[in-house]
């Protein structure tokens, strides 16, 4: 090979190291783990349930209910026809939205094997709907909260066959709640997760 020729082609590669925009190909982002985290979203389950095929309600048609507080039959998700694949997951976030058109106040707890998330850790209770004078629902109360689960109860998740969800109602800072009204009422909850999926800690 010729002296020349070596001089171009030397020539030939520093025009195009010198001209090529590194930053182009953005390599900074192969050093930093956390550009490599993505998130997923798996909604799990959702229901809306009257009152009255839950729960005892005292009082007929349009008698005042005066008890301080109402619980539910436990509710069951069954989980089996779902699979979590925990692995490159360090945690994740149980997303609970819930509509509450009752007159009354809420607090509910969901729990699987030993892991329980309260509302109660939030807020004592959550908002009754909206009442007029006369007891009836004008306005819905919503709400959406958020728990952490941390290693443990991922793993934990993914050994569950179900998730129980509890449901207590309150009587109201104000107003008088009616028994037919209450027994027709409805509250309705929406269950997803939220999770990190660390792409450097998933075999490929």
């Amino acid at each position: 090979m010729s002296k020349n020729y070596c001089y171009i082609l030397l020539g030939t590669m520093t025009f195009f190291l010198i001209s090529c925009n590194l930053s182009d190909f953005q390599l900074d982002k192969l050093i930093q783990p956390t550009d490599l985290n993505h998130v997923i979203y798996r909604p799990v389950s959702s229901g809306t349930y009257v009152v009255k095929d839950y729960a005892a309600v005292p009082g007929l048609g349009n008698a005042s209910v005066v008890v301080d507080s109402l619980s539910f039959n436990s509710i069951h998700y069954p989980l089996n026809g779902m699979t979590f694949n925990t692995t490159g997951t360090d945690s994740m976030v149980v997303i609970i939205k819930t509509v509450n058109e009752t007159p009354m106040k809420y607090r509910y707890r969901l729990s699987f094997t030993g892991t329980i998330m309260d509302s109660g850790s939030k807020s004592e209770f959550l908002d009754a709907a909206t009442i007029d004078t006369q007891g009836d629902v004008i306005e819905a109360s919503k709400d959406s909260l958020e728990f952490k689960l941390d290693t443990t109860d991922v793993k934990n998740l993914g050994m569950a066959t179900q998730m129980d969800l509890s449901i207590t109602l309150y009587k109201p800072d104000n107003g008088i709640v009616i028994a037919n009204i209450l027994k027709n009422s409805r509250i309705s909850f929406k269950i997803g997760f939220r999770a990190p999926i660390n792409l450097l800690k998933t075999k490929l």
